[in-house]
């Protein structure tokens, strides 16, 4: 799928938020990731408030069968420990904005920071879905100037037709799109519009 767009892989030693308004998308997009990272024999760590069985259901849909290396830690709610158990050579937070409805700047920065440290130490990938609006405006555009990458999945409606959009106004190491990039979901999941890529 990331080839669809431009992107070999993900870039490495990054933090990448993947941002939607309202909807499941983000979740798909970041469980074939996953899965492509895990063919590349890489660890995946999938941490979400959710429940395991939730998440195979919701994967299984789209053709993502359960792999060896990729664990998911369900239930999770413990902001405090996000690092200690980010432990895989890629660490999804899904969804990351809803650990920190409640909490206050500092510690939504802290928690980046230390993600940030631990990308290039470790050369790690993290990758934090957010539904936009769920924080204060202000936490949403700290937490998009302090990531390497932002990745927004878009919806527009023309008539009784939704029409949807990736749009990456932030890639550390690319150079910026001029347009978005056109998409579909159905059996096989994100079907990405291969004439629109990152150059």
């Amino acid at each position: 799928m990331l080839s669809k767009i431009g992107l070999k892989e993900l870039p490495e030693k990054s933090v990448l938020l993947i941002e939607e308004d309202l909807g499941c998308i983000k979740h798909i997009f970041v469980q074939k990731i996953g899965f492509e990272a895990v063919k590349t024999g890489k660890r995946v760590v999938y941490i979400t408030p959710k429940l395991k069985e939730d998440v195979n259901r919701q994967m299984s849909i789209y053709g993502l069968k359960q792999l060896e290396n990729f664990e998911i830690i369900e239930n999770f709610r413990d902001r405090g420990s996000l690092l200690d158990v980010c432990n895989g050579d890629v660490c999804i937070i899904d969804p990351f904005t809803s650990l920190f409805i409640d909490s206050d700047i500092d510690e939504l920065i802290n928690t980046l920071n230390s993600f940030m440290a631990s990308s290039r130490k470790d050369n790690r990938i993290f990758l934090l879905t957010s539904d936009m609006g769920v924080i204060p405006g202000r936490a949403e555009r700290i937490m998009r100037s302090l990531v390497d990458g932002v990745i927004q999945l878009l919806v527009a409606y023309s008539g009784d037709r939704i029409n949807r959009f990736i749009n990456i106004p932030k890639l550390n190491g690319t150079q910026p799109l001029d347009r978005m990039i056109p998409f579909t979901v159905g059996e096989e999941g994100i079907a990405i519009d291969t004439r629109e890529r990152i150059e």
